[in-house]
């Protein structure tokens, strides 16, 4: 099946969908806090790498990348959350100081020795300075997000930082969840 014909089978967004997922897309957006295809040796450089862009927004500090690593070391790959991404993300406490994601593709996929879901291609990140934000501001946007797999597919599909950005505007303006096209 191509792209056109698994986005015509895709149901409607709901209204809450939409609310939640502009939220999260219009700080990316802004932010302009993506990345495609970045190179990382081992998910270790990826979590440094891709959250990058949370320490230069000011929306973490490097304890919070480092309190990811550790956790993972610790617990194991926790923010791995679906096959091929992960939501990388910390408590408050361990160095977030507002609330803020940034969005990463990677040009080789890395292993986070979660059997289920490896290799990982798409990181998702999170930073909240509260835990009521990082319930309910976080997860559930970037839930809705990755529950869409017509958009999955056209963001891994995005070469260049700016594919990434205009396949995000045609989500807000509704095109890609709808049945349009971004570009």
């Amino acid at each position: 099946m191509n792209v056109d014909a698994a986005r015509r089978t895709v149901n409607p967004p709901s209204p809450a969908f939409l609310e939640w997922i502009m939220r999260f897309i219009d700080y990316l957006l802004n932010a302009r806090s993506v990345a495609a295809r970045s190179a990382a040796r081992d998910w270790e450089e990826a979590i440094f790498k891709g959250g990058d862009s949370l320490v230069r927004t000011g929306c973490c500090d490097e304890r919070y990348l480092a309190a990811i690593v550790e956790k993972c070391r610790e617990v194991g790959p926790y923010i791995v959350i679906a096959p091929g991404i992960a939501m990388p993300h910390a408590r408050p406490e361990e160095g977030a100081k507002g609330v803020g994601f940034s969005l990463v593709t990677l040009s080789s996929p890395v292993e986070f020795d979660d059997t289920d879901n490896d290799p990982v291609d798409i990181l998702i990140f999170m930073a909240a300075d509260s835990a009521a934000a990082h319930v309910q501001e976080g997860v559930s946007q970037i839930a809705d997000f990755c529950d869409n797999p017509v958009l999955i597919d056209r963001l891994r599909a995005c070469a260049t930082d700016g594919e990434i950005l205009d396949l995000l505007l045609s989500v807000e303006l509704g095109s890609t969840t709808r049945g349009g096209t971004s570009r």
